[in-house]
């Protein structure tokens, strides 16, 4: 064994790479840059093609039996009868392959053919990428995709710094920052030096690994340790950054995301699977079939029909000296006969159907315009033909979240101030919530009344071409009674159909303000289409101050003194609102935002419709100052100037989020350096020097700052609310109780909070604190450790500011399609690359977790035996809590063995506390250490059932089929989980849940996920995503889904359905996965009856022709009974059959659980249908048998001939068909008629034109037979008898165990809709009952701007240019900047009167939930109620969190 040569060594434990030097590099035969996923070409495609078919069953099957009919001696038809269908199926399998490459070809060439920046000999030439070679030195520009893995060398930015989007990657769109090592920073962008850089690189091999890199870099004789932050991967998208340079590590397949992408695998669907189940069970039926005829056969030879050799002579080849010996070679040429003419028991025809229905399915698919979304012009796509019956059987979805469930932009969308919540539009009739979307009607009220002045004073008079203010009028549905609300653009609201004056409540506004909250039960909604942002849509072109006072928008009914004598509520009363009502098509104004065109640096997209906070800040308000004072200063956002206009870039979107709230609102950030932040208040500059960043990371779940400005020394700190509440200090707790109310409402609606605090702190603390930690960030032992106490101690103490809610807006219809899909029986898995505060936010938002939920659970253990223990843990749980559960069945049975079962399940939240408040049968009792009970009352509106309680609920108590859990796992822990040890119980935990999701999971652990699934629960998985993170999990799943969205083409381009909305996937399967799986399973039974109907018959005559392979049919009848004279109906009947329409099968999703099951075609269905077959075969051979045999016509002529018999037969069997095919039709369209009695016709034409025109050996056989009456009422008789039978069956069904469909289709017959509205509203008040279910804090952020800010590496200036330009620190500017607290005194002043109301707003508001919610939640850990007489919660206390844990079950700490 010789010696290893460096190449191959270096190959098995190393990668080598020397920049610019292709010879060095060439000996290692690294992969170029080139990408491949097509299959075939030009050359291939043939011999790859038929050998991929032939590999398949069927194909196979039927080549065997062309060459048998080759044989002359063996078949008794003509091999064109299998050969035409043959060639057909190969012909168009091979045309829709091709097609399929040839779009991966595209896709490839589009990706090779991207033109990259290259050094070549010096100078810098464009190249394409898949000329880009390992080693070369490459140049990226501003949003420039990275062309290959690349080690970074030199950027545009000071200190090498650069900025990427990974979104290709990992689906986050924040920016991440990548360094470049100090020594390689000199070469810039000078070509000269780029060129002669000849480092060598060592590196790691390459693998899938995301965020790990190891390498060494060896230049100019010292080595530099590399890692992953100097590495640009494939996919990232350069950002905020002019340019860089950076060699090539690893190009083409050998790149992390080609490595991530995942083997293609050939998908079929479990029909295809069971078909060929079948077709060997079929195969193995026809061979014992053959085999019995073949024995009859050699017995009839040996003991009759050697005595007929003068009439039936044998072969040639039969020896016929010893008759047993040739009788047995009969009897075995006979097995192959009999394998010819029955081989239409599995006709190939069957295969070319189901090729043509999925295909026209495709098409249906694609031209759904339900499915059109019009923002980015984009249809859905079926992107192959081979899964569509799939869709109607899928029992796990797992989905990506951002982009896939949401639009991945966030808004401000409320906040709490000092106790006072902002953002809500309330309806002052009934104090519902009014949910502000994008659709509105506008009237203009002539009677104009004086408004308030801009300054909130005294009213003044309109100007006198001023047109009227405008009127909102909009319906809203409350509890079923609809109702017209007018809302005017001050913030009027009034009733139009109710003549009740508003006068008393404005009157009394605190009275009024009580009642609008003990009414809050639900939420109303008013549509607002996109208001327009120019002067010249207001009104009589008002002057921004007069816009600013009088168009704001909806406000809160908090009424203070100023605004009751400024005549902000007018006194009008419902004979004016009717007579606005008849005006409704004289305006078609929009109303508008809250305007903050006064700002000059506002965002014009900014929306926000509470007038009230603008009005709080304006008026120098010092609660109000102090938040948005906050949210511009405490955050790592840079900023910079782009033509012209301020633009910020985050490391996470909800921090761009809340700057910019403050950037609208007044509190302009500025600019920064790596010791000073400047912020624009109100026009002023203030600067501040930044004395330190706490940055945020996982653990510590919050950030601060710590900033001086004069004198004054304040730390400002925003961070999750169970952590900001374990850090105030005492004195509070009035404050703390109300914001808690506040942080459960904005929690329940599914936003994501954060609360903010500050401390003032004194030099002399703040200079003892800043010695000692820095100190600890010197100290060689537990840093991290020392670092974390002391940033503990001088965040404590803090005063309580306010809350933000962001929300991250999701797509259109999510909550209702996931709720739709749960309710189809479809379980549904989130696996994201975001943290897990974020991902369980997006969970409630959405609705795949809810506060009914018993728990959730979270996995989160980072070795082995943690997670061990906790899914212990929750298996426990699990068991305590079914053992209370009332019932005993499968609910899932229950609810499908229930003639009487409705698809509208409600599930009920019930507890031990407000049990006596329902009027349902009486369940067991709660057990003792959970007090959950979830149950489902079936009601049966829809179908008129009498057994129904006397509140009109039903009589019977179902138990819900979910156990009321949820399992949340992070992807630390997800190693452990799929591990083998670990995986069962996982699965056994994880399959007991009603929602599932894994957060920081990379893209292979998402493939592992679908897989494991795959492979332990043996169900039917969907993976939908957008981004490349996604592509592997897509490929392993058996539907893949990709969504055009804004993270790239990847996701598409490896899917095999593509949509452009989450919400279009509830169509995409309940109503076109549910049809294509409803239509195959139809098709497939008819066509397996009529098949063992046809082929049967010859069974039936062997036992009257010697079992001599002789066939009733004429051969050319055989050659295309399935190709012309039933092949349309059948089609027909898979293209356009449906039960029920599109708009029930999404009203009704029951409707889908059929195909779960697999109830529609299986092998029961099959071996039903072969029975049926077989019955109509046996009545339609031996019933004209019997008439036919030695039988005469009237006219003296024989008919009892074998031709005669044959034609009478074949004819029966057409009509016999037609009318079988006519009873299992439920959707007639003209399609269905043109090809059922076409057909019909067609037979007829055709058998006269082969038999008359082309000469048939059966001329006149038919024609002769017709003449005769005995023909009709043989054809009369034997149908009647088939079809007698299946009517009656089906009767039966439909009347005493019908299906849901059935009772669907009758009700929709007798045109009746009692079916209530299926939108899903989430509301506030549902949550509030469950308060310490969840934190509603998520913040996608990661640390490392802090570091990377004070240090000043993050800045465009370097450091020693960076200067205070407003003087900070001099005496100077103290004089003309005053402290922190200068502007307390006015602004109490003037919030005195709003602060009262406020708070009394707020306590009626406890008072309210408590009445309504008394529920578990309410009650504390030893038995005490939370709410006392004043309605108070626990928030206000210091030694209990005001924030439960995720785990609220008793049963969790037993």
């Amino acid at each position: 064994m010789g010696t290893k040569t460096q190449p191959q060594l270096a190959k098995e434990n190393e990668r080598r790479i020397r920049a610019n030097d292709k010879e060095f590099n060439a000996q290692f035969k690294y992969h170029n840059n080139y990408i491949k996923t097509s299959k075939y070409s030009l050359f291939t495609f043939l011999p790859f093609n038929l050998l991929e078919q032939f590999q398949r069953l069927a194909n196979f099957y039927f080549l065997c039996l062309l060459v048998l009919q080759l044989i002359p001696a063996i078949s008794s038809l003509t091999p064109v009868t299998t050969a035409i269908p043959l060639i057909g199926v190969l012909t168009l399998t091979a045309v829709k392959d091709a097609y399929d490459d040839i779009q991966r070809h595209l896709s490839d060439s589009q990706v090779n053919n991207r033109k990259s920046k290259t050094l070549r000999n010096g100078k810098l030439v464009e190249a394409k990428w898949s000329e880009v070679q390992v080693g070369d030195v490459i140049r990226l520009d501003n949003n420039q995709f990275v062309a290959a893995d690349t080690l970074l060398l030199s950027t545009s930015e000071p200190n090498g710094l650069c900025f990427i989007e990974t979104a290709e990657l990992d689906g986050e769109t924040n920016l991440k920052a990548k360094q470049c090592l100090t020594e390689t920073i000199e070469l810039g962008d000078r070509h000269d030096s780029l060129w002669n850089f000849n480092g060598e690189i060592i590196c790691e091999r390459p693998n899938n690994l995301l965020n790990k890199f190891d390498g060494t870099l060896i230049w100019r004789g010292q080595r530099f340790a590399l890692d992953n932050e100097k590495i640009l991967l494939r996919g990232c998208v350069l950002r905020n950054t002019q340019w860089c340079y950076g060699v090539v590590v690893f190009a083409g397949v050998d790149t992390k995301l080609m490595q991530n992408s995942g083997k293609t695998q050939f998908k079929s669907t479990g029909v295809d699977r069971l078909l060929n189940f079948i077709i060997i069970g079929i195969v193995l039926f026809l061979v014992s079939i053959c085999a019995l005829f073949a024995i009859g056969c050699a017995v009839w030879e040996g003991f009759i029909g050697q005595h007929f050799q003068l009439y039936l002579p044998w072969e040639n080849i039969i020896p016929k000296e010893y008759i047993p010996t040739g009788a047995t070679v009969i009897g075995l040429l006979v097995f192959f006969s009999y394998a010819i003419v029955l081989n239409t028991v599995v006709p190939i025809s069957l295969y070319v159907s189901v090729e043509v229905i999925r295909f026209v399915q495709s098409f249906l698919i694609n031209w759904d315009e339900e499915m059109y979304y019009a923002t980015t012009n984009t249809y859905a796509k079926a992107r192959t033909t081979t899964l569509n019956e799939e869709l109607g059987q899928i029992q796990y979805i797992f989905s990506d979240k951002t982009g896939t469930l949401t639009q991945n932009i966030m808004t401000f969308n409320k906040c709490s101030i000092n106790g006072r919540s902002y953002g809500d539009v309330i309806d002052l009739r009934t104090g519902e919530l009014i949910e502000i979307t994008e659709q509105q009607t506008i009237f203009q009220n002539s009677n104009t009344n004086n408004r308030p002045s801009p300054a909130g004073g005294a009213s003044i008079a309109p100007p006198a071409a001023a047109p009227p203010p405008i009127i909102l009028v909009h319906k809203a549905e409350v509890h079923a009674k609809k109702s017209s609300l007018v809302v005017t653009a001050t913030g009027e609201a009034q009733v139009a159909s109710t003549p009740v004056s508003p006068r008393s409540e404005l009157e009394h506004p605190a009275s009024a303000t009580e009642s609008v909250e003990r009414q809050h039960k639900g939420l109303k909604q008013v549509r607002y289409s996109a208001p327009s942002r120019s002067q010249d849509d207001e009104p009589g072109g008002l002057s921004p101050q007069s816009r600013l006072s009088g168009g704001g928008g909806l406000s809160p009914p908090i009424i203070n003194e100023e605004r009751r004598s400024s005549g902000g509520f007018k006194r009008s009363g419902a004979g004016f609102v009717q007579r606005q009502l008849s005006r409704t098509s004289s305006c078609d104004k929009a109303l508008q935002s809250v305007d903050f065109s006064a700002n000059p640096h506002h965002e014009r997209e900014f929306r926000w419709y509470d007038r009230t906070l603008l009005d709080a800040v304006r008026s120098d308000e010092e609660h109000s100052h102090v938040f948005f004072r906050l949210l511009a200063l405490c955050h790592t956002v840079m900023a910079e100037t782009v033509d012209g206009k301020l633009e910020y870039q985050a490391q996470s979107p909800d921090e761009a989020a809340l700057v910019s709230a403050a950037r609208n609102f007044g509190f302009v950030f500025r600019t920064r350096t790596p010791n000073s932040i400047t912020i624009e208040v109100m026009g002023q500059m203030e600067e501040y020097e930044l004395l330190n960043i706490l940055d945020f990371n996982n653990v510590r779940k919050r950030m601060s700052v710590i900033l001086r400005r004069g004198d004054s020394v304040v730390l400002y700190c925003k961070g999750a609310d169970n952590v900001i509440y374990d850090r105030l200090h005492g004195g509070q707790e009035d404050l703390k109780a109300r914001t808690q109310d506040h942080l459960n409402k904005f929690a329940g609606e599914g936003l994501r909070t954060l609360a903010l605090a500050e401390r003032r702190l004194t030099e002399q603390y703040y200079n003892d604190w800043r010695s000692r930690q820095q100190e600890a960030a010197l100290s060689m032992d537990s840093r991290e450790q020392k670092l974390n106490e002391i940033y503990e101690e001088i965040e404590s103490d803090m005063q309580l500011v306010g809350v933000t809610a962001i929300e991250d807006k999701l797509q259109d219809g999510v909550p209702k399609s996931i709720a739709n899909l749960q309710n189809a029986g479809i379980k549904i898995w989130v696996l994201t690359g975001d943290k897990q505060e974020t991902a369980i936010n997006i969970g409630y938002s959405c609705q795949l977790l809810t506060d009914e939920l018993a728990d959730v659970f979270i996995v989160d253990g980072n070795s082995v035996e943690e997670v061990e223990k906790q899914l212990r843990q929750f298996k426990e749980s699990i068991k305590i809590y079914n053992r209370f559960r009332p019932g005993g069945m499968d609910p899932f049975d229950r609810m499908n063995s229930d003639s009487n079962m409705d698809p509208m399940s409600v599930t009920m939240t019930q507890t031990s506390a407000f049990m006596q408040e329902t009027n349902l049968p009486p369940t067991p009792p709660p057990p003792p250490a959970i007090s959950v009970v979830t149950f489902s009352a079936e009601c049966n509106d829809l179908f008129g059932d009498e057994k129904r309680s006397e509140d009109g609920g039903t009589a019977s108590i179902v138990i819900d089929e979910n156990t009321g859990f949820a399992l949340v796992v992070n992807g630390h822990s997800l190693v452990h989980c799929l591990s083998p040890e670990l995986e069962n119980k996982f699965l056994d935990i994880a399959s007991q849940c009603k929602a599932v999701i894994c957060c920081r999971v990379t893209p292979l652990q998402k493939a592992l996920v679908v897989e494991l699934i795959k492979r332990a629960k043996n169900a039917v998985t969907l993976a939908i995503g957008d981004g490349a993170n996604d592509v592997s999990m897509i490929k392993a799943a058996h539907i893949g889904v990709g969504i055009s969205g804004q993270e790239g083409l990847q996701a598409v381009l490896s899917s095999d359905y593509s949509i452009a909305q989450f919400r279009y996937l509830e169509r995409l399967l309940l109503v076109h996965g549910r049809w294509s799986y409803y239509r195959m399973c139809k098709f497939l039974r008819y066509f397996f009856y009529k098949n063992f109907a046809f082929t049967l018959c010859h069974c039936w005559y062997s036992l009257f022709c010697g079992f001599s392979a002789q066939t009733v049919f004429d051969p050319m009848f055989i050659s295309v009974y399935n190709l012309f004279y039933t092949s349309l109906p059948v089609l027909a009947l898979g293209v356009f059959e449906q039960d029920v329409s599109d708009k029930n099968s999404l009203e009704f999703p029951r409707l889908y659980t059929p195909g779960l099951k697999s109830e529609l075609f299986n092998i029961r269905e099959f071996i039903y249908s072969v029975l049926h077959g077989a019955f109509t075969s046996l009545v339609l051979f031996l019933i004209p048998y019997g008439v036919y045999k030695d039988g005469v016509s009237a006219n003296g002529f024989i008919v009892s001939d074998h031709m005669t018999l044959g034609a009478v037969v074949a004819t029966i069997l057409i009509v016999d068909n037609t009318a079988q095919i006519s009873l299992y039709t439920s959707y007639w369209t003209v399609v269905n008629h043109v090809t059922i009695w076409g057909s019909l016709i067609w037979y007829f034409v055709l058998d006269y034109f082969y038999n008359y025109v082309i000469g048939g050996p059966y001329v006149g056989s038919l024609t002769q037979a017709m003449k005769d009456l005995t023909f009709w009422v043989t054809m009369l008789i034997t149908v009647m008898a088939l079809v007698a039978p299946v009517l009656a069956y089906k009767f039966y069904l439909l009347d005493v165990y019908p299906s849901l469909s059935d009772k669907i289709r009758q009700k929709s017959l007798k045109k009746i809709h009692s079916r209530a509205s299926s939108d899903v509203r989430r509301t506030a008040s549902s949550r509030r009952g469950r308060r310490s279910v969840r934190s509603g804090y998520a913040f996608a952020h990661q640390e490392g701007f802090g570091r990377l800010i004070t240090s000043g590496k993050i800045m465009h200036k370097l450091p020693q240019d960076f200067a205070f330009p407003l003087g900070l620190g001099t005496k100077k500017t103290q004089a003309l900047h005053n402290n922190l607290n200068s502007a307390d005194g006015p602004a109490s002043k003037t919030n005195n009167v709003s602060g009262q109301h406020m708070a009394n707003n707020n306590t009626n508001l406890r008072q309210n939930q408590n009445q309504n919610h008394s529920s578990m939640a309410d009650i504390t850990a030893d038995g005490r109620m939370m709410g006392g007489e004043n309605g108070r919660g626990s928030g206000g206390t210091d030694d209990m969190s005001p924030r439960a844990p995720c785990q609220d079950l008793d049963t969790i700490n037993l």
